[in-house]
């Protein structure tokens, strides 16, 4: 190989390199296909009985959009959900910061069906402070792919940047209060049902390549 190919070679790795960087140092903004406002008042069996203010967003921070609801089902047990949405990801602005890796401590992985479309695996962990006991479910979704791993969310905003110039993501949280640990098993199990019904629901909002 002469000279002449090795520098055209080195200049052209240089190039994309530093179009990647470009990409993901300055990603295009992407939209939600609708606003989180527009969340149905009814998932599955449970329907909307007030919205939360953002002291409530579970130490996520730098979300363009945000959204606390809370619901209800026939038998009367409440579900929080929070949705922090990111066009796009730079500098301190991130969907796994930092401030949010408490939530993966002692966390575990629930897997269960989503009819058709095969198993989902999202994160299960227990929050207690001094007012309330909370078990959550959570996950992240990084342009349509619901990503359960901090660190696989972080290299996967680095591929979709670097690849195609956005870093767009969300946190998605379900939360319910307990008092006894002997109502875990069936707070799991309405928040999994919850789950099944809100996913497909998100689709239609989150944007996806």
């Amino acid at each position: 190989m002469n000279r002449f190919n090795v520098a055209w070679i080195i200049s052209m790795a240089i190039l994309i390199s530093l179009g990647g960087y470009l990409h993901v140092y300055n990603p295009t903004p992407i939209p939600l296909k609708m606003g989180l406002k527009n969340l149905p008042s009814t998932i599955g069996d449970w329907k909307l009985v007030r919205t939360g203010d953002m002291r409530e967003s579970l130490g996520v921070q730098g979300a363009d959009t945000e959204v606390i609801n809370f619901y209800k089902n026939a038998s009367g047990r409440e579900i929080k959900l929070y949705i922090g949405y990111f066009e796009d990801q730079r500098g301190d602005k991130k969907v796994a910061h930092y401030r949010s890796k408490w939530l993966h401590k002692k966390s575990e992985v629930v897997e269960f069906d989503m009819n058709p479309h095969g198993t989902i695996r999202i994160n299960k962990t227990i929050l207690q402070d001094r007012i309330n006991n909370q078990l959550l479910l959570f996950w992240y979704d990084i342009n349509g792919k619901i990503i359960i791993s901090r660190y696989r969310a972080k290299i996967f905003t680095f591929y979709e940047g670097f690849f195609r110039g956005r870093t767009n993501g969300a946190i998605v949280v379900v939360a319910k209060n307990f008092e006894h640990p002997d109502s875990l098993g069936e707070i799991v199990k309405d928040e999994v049902e919850f789950v099944q019904e809100l996913i497909p629901i998100l689709r239609h909002f989150f944007p996806s390549s």
